[in-house]
């Protein structure tokens, strides 16, 4: 049976530089461990908060990280539809952050990239069809492109029917070809 050494609670009243965390936000609902992203030597997160009303009701967001050795969060740097480069368009209900994974290094710049679920995303019509937002970041946490994974974008060809919440789950799987 393992200890823990320690331990550090992360909020917006804990933990260091934060920032304000909206009880309704839902503050790590989703969380990945991404890597150096500051190339500072230690590791960092991405933190989703899919019911962020940061732009429009529920619109959601995900905030990246940059951890001190001891737990705590140096800096942030909010990604939504109204900060943090991103340039997608997200709609009320769209719940962007409900999950989040790192996928590697896609565009091979040395920083790791990120999928964001978007589970209520109405794409095509389809009520919460969902969708999968894959993020090109930059190493302060913004975004340098992104790419939509829908019905209607990103080379999708599966079919999504009423509430499926495409995007309620995401893995990396590596590299099939």
């Amino acid at each position: 049976m393992s200890e823990f050494l320690a331990q550090q609670k992360i909020s917006s009243t804990q933990g260091g530089a934060v920032g304000v965390l909206p009880d309704s936000a839902q503050f790590g609902t989703s969380l990945a461990h991404i890597g150096d992203l500051d190339n500072d030597g230690i590791g960092d997160l991405a933190v989703g908060s899919p019911w962020d009303s940061d732009g429009g009701p529920y619109k959601g967001s995900v905030k990246v990280l940059f951890m001190n050795a001891d737990g705590t969060v140096r800096a942030n740097q909010k990604i939504s539809g109204a900060s943090g480069g991103f340039t997608g368009a997200l709609d009320s209900n769209d719940l962007f952050g409900y999950s989040v994974a790192v996928i590697g290094d896609l565009n091979n710049d040395g920083i790791e990239d990120i999928a964001v679920g978007a589970i209520g995303d109405d794409d095509g019509g389809v009520l919460n069809g969902g969708a999968v937002w894959i993020l090109f970041l930059n190493a302060n946490g913004t975004v340098s492109a992104h790419q939509k994974i829908s019905t209607t974008q990103g080379g999708f060809t599966g079919s999504l029917i009423g509430y499926s919440y495409f995007g309620s789950a995401i893995a990396p799987l590596g590299d099939f070809d």
